[in-house]
Formats: C-alpha cells, sequence, structure tokens
C-alpha cells in the first residue's frame, strides 16, 4: 500500500516552507501527497450577503489555489521530480478547518497528516482552539507538527 500524507496549508508565513518540507518528505517516503486549504464558512458572512457577490467564493478558492501552486513550484525547484514520483494533489475546501481534515484523512485513507504549529489568527485560536491541536488530538492516524528552525 502506497504511503499517503496530507499537508495543511493556510496561507500563514509558514506555509511555503510547510509545502516544501512536505513534498520533500513526501518524495523520501515514496509516498502519494496532497496539499489541502480550507476556507471558513461563507456562513461567517451571515448578514453581508446582499453585498458579497456569488463568485467571491470561487475568487478566493482560485487564489488559494494559485497561492499553493506557486509554494509546489517553488518547491520542485530545490527537490525536482524524478521519474516514478507521485504527482501532488492541491485541494481547496469549505468549512471547519480540523473537521474538514479529519474527515478527509478518514474517508482516504491518508497515513500521515502535516499541519504548521501555529498559522494566522490568535482570536481563533483563543475561541475555538488551535487547527494543529485539534487535528493532533482527534486525528486516526500520525500527525506531524511542522516546525522549522528558526533563521
Amino acid at each position: 500500500m502506497t504511503e499517503k500524507i496530507l499537508v495543511a496549508v493556510d496561507l500563514s508565513k509558514l506555509s511555503e516552507k510547510l509545502v516544501a518540507y512536505g513534498l520533500s518528505l513526501a518524495r523520501r517516503l515514496d509516498a502519494e501527497v496532497t496539499f489541502i486549504h480550507v476556507l471558513p464558512h461563507t456562513y461567517l458572512w451571515k448578514g453581508y450577503e446582499p453585498w458579497i457577490p456569488k463568485e467571491l467564493d470561487d475568487e478566493v478558492q482560485q487564489i488559494a489555489r494559485k497561492k499553493i501552486a506557486y509554494y509546489l513550484h517553488k518547491a520542485e525547484e530545490r527537490h525536482p521530480p524524478r521519474e516514478g514520483d507521485h504527482p501532488a494533489r492541491i485541494l481547496v475546501e469549505e468549512g471547519n478547518p480540523a473537521d474538514r481534515i479529519i474527515k478527509m484523512a478518514r474517508e482516504e485513507n491518508y497515513t500521515l497528516l502535516i499541519v504548521a504549529h501555529r498559522g494566522h489568527s490568535t482570536l481563533e485560536r483563543l475561541v475555538i482552539g488551535s487547527t494543529a491541536t485539534n487535528i493532533a488530538r482527534y486525528a486516526h492516524c500520525p500527525v506531524l507538527i511542522f516546525r522549522p528552525k528558526e533563521g
């Protein structure tokens, strides 16, 4: 069975290093790798819907996809693909990040999850908890918390 790695990318400052690390690890382990970004539910904008165009969701998803693709391109420059390497996938989902990532990992039989040790929002972490903490606590498989060397 081929190992499968799911890398949760939140587009924070650590994301470029996280993508490079995830790709490098997948190549060393001869594993499939998927990079996932989860957008918050649009219900968070409740009350603003009359002024928010429907196309905004698609635009935000495309921006996220392009940003991850850019990070992946830069990582592939440092770690060029070899014959037999599995192609990387990029997914952009919507919902609660920890819930969506855990559900996808279980449903698609991922064998390792990789998340950054911190992301964007201090307020979100205080109110609902860290995405990394929730994933580490509830995932069905091992979780690697990525903390790059400083400097």
